[in-house]
């Protein structure tokens, strides 16, 4: 066709930075590339010169989340659709005259600038695997509307299409896939102290609670006071990389309330660690729901107005060749373990247990408020999936809330205590307490090597000393509050003051 059109984003990937945020908004900006040839005819020695009328010329960024599960079928739903007129006035003149018997098009680009909001989910895969593509995507979409117009040629061939080439006329452009990834800020002020994670640890005063040891048939237990003067305080880092295979962990027991025989006869024995990811799927989304993500109405939404790339199976759920296990439910659910296989989990404390006990510092007994008991540990993750059920291989996704598909992660941790009674009788129970976790994406400089952190800094200053302009460029977010106000950075010390 003598005409076409092509859009060409400055990236194929839109990087967001910071927390899901409806007052936020990232640029996706490019060129929509128009192009003009002439077409060949047996019946001219010389290429006729092609001339149209460009009347409209519009742009859409697009986002899609379906999915797909055995128990609640498929679901679709239109995340967001913003489109962008780039033929602002008068329709546009475009002529390859002079260029007729090039091989090459003549080209003209017409720039846009899209607000993208900075609410939408990321790009990722989710849901039945056994059916490829189901996840959140996002793309941009382009339409052109133009006539041709008379070249003046008096041929017979051209006076035959000369009410064909009169009509108006619809072109579209390649579908071009947008990947959308959310990077976590980094806090301010890192530096090489930070060896075992890239995110600063963060205390929490536990409220733990006793199970029953299950291999304990008796009905006695540890008595309820001694429990209770008990504090426990965990430290976790405040987010863990999508690139880490390994975080930090930070027990302090101590025990200021009990007395001098319920330490003598109470023991730590081994703590356990599990780290779980929660994914829910939803088929519908509440009213609430739909004000909290800003999606479209119902009415721009499928089956009234259908997704410019659906998944293929829809049309088996539209003609009823596949139907839902469980018209009932609106959401399903699946959590597993994010721990490496080949480890269990649980951490043997050396010695007898007796962690409560106070050791005599020189020739004066420690205060009970100044022993803490630390335990320390490495949380191995696992590199890679490791198993597959009903939704696909059990993958590590980041933390996330999206209108179809939320991810949440918890970290649980079991404390083994013993007790001795004065018969000599041993009671065994679990105090249980679970941590909320942030799993995140960082800049790749950053996320490259938790091991080496100094090593690591002193790449990403490189890499933004050696990257391009327009990807060194900072989120609004990172400068500004969302007031308004700029923000300050606390590690550049204020000038000296010199007298005048």
């Amino acid at each position: 066709m003598p005409v076409s059109i092509d859009i060409v984003p400055l990236s194929d990937s839109l990087e967001l930075f910071g927390e899901s945020d409806l007052s936020s908004a990232f640029s996706l900006a490019g060129h929509v590339s128009v192009s003009i040839s002439s077409p060949s005819s047996m019946f001219q020695r010389r290429q006729s010169t092609t001339r149209v009328l460009l009347q409209s010329l519009s742009i859409t960024f697009e986002g899609q989340s379906e999915v797909l599960t055995p128990d609640i079928g498929y679901a679709p739903l239109r995340l967001c659709s913003i489109t962008r007129e780039l033929v602002n006035s008068e329709p546009v003149h475009l002529s390859n005259e002079g260029h007729e018997d090039s091989h090459k098009s003549c080209s003209w680009n017409v720039t846009f600038d899209i607000p993208v909001p900075g609410w939408l989910p990321t790009t990722s895969t989710y849901g039945d695997q056994g059916a490829a593509e189901a996840g959140t995507r996002y793309a941009l979409y382009a339409v052109a509307t133009f006539i041709y117009l008379e070249d003046g040629s008096s041929s017979i061939l051209s006076s035959f299409c000369s009410p064909f080439r009169r009509r108006t006329h619809n072109i579209n452009a390649p579908r071009r896939p947008i990947i959308l990834t959310r990077f976590a800020e980094i806090p301010s002020g890192l530096s090489a102290s930070s060896s075992t994670s890239v995110f600063p640890m963060a205390l929490f005063l536990v409220d733990a609670q006793p199970g029953q040891d299950g291999t304990e048939t008796d009905a006695k237990a540890i008595p309820a006071e001694v429990l209770k003067n008990i504090q426990v305080v965990a430290s976790i880092p405040n987010a863990v990389t999508m690139d880490e295979t390994s975080f930090p962990f930070l027990l302090r027991l101590r025990g200021n309330e009990l007395d001098d025989s319920q330490r003598e006869r109470l023991r730590i024995t081994d703590f356990s660690i599990d780290v779980e990811q929660f994914e829910t799927y939803r088929s519908t989304i509440s009213r609430e729901s739909v004000a909290r993500f800003l999606v479209p109405p119902t009415s721009q939404q499928p089956p009234s107005v259908p997704l410019r790339s659906a998944h293929p199976v829809h049309t088996l759920y539209d003609i009823g060749l596949l139907t839902t296990q469980n018209p009932s439910r609106s959401s399903s659910t699946r959590s597993f373990s994010l721990l490496d296989p080949s480890n269990s989990g649980k951490y043997v404390i050396s010695g007898d247990g007796r962690v409560f006990l106070y050791a005599p510092v020189g020739d004066a007994a420690r205060s009970p408020s100044e022993n803490w008991y630390v335990l320390e540990a490495s949380v191995p993750l696992a590199r890679e999936p490791h198993e597959l059920d009903w939704a696909g291989p059990r993958t590590r996704h980041i933390s996330e809330d999206s209108p179809l598909f939320t991810v949440h992660h918890m970290m649980h941790i079991a404390l083994q205590c013993a007790y001795e009674y004065p018969d000599g009788e041993v009671v065994c129970e679990r105090l249980h307490f679970s941590l909320p976790m942030r799993h995140v994406r960082v800049p790749t400089p950053i996320a490259s090597s938790a091991t080496d952190f100094s090593q690591t800094l002193e790449n990403a200053m490189e890499h933004q000393k050696s990257a391009p302009y327009g990807q060194s460029l900072p989120a609004y977010s990172q400068l500004f509050h969302s007031n308004g106000e700029r923000k300050i950075d606390y590690s550049i010390p204020l000038p000296l003051y010199e007298p005048s």
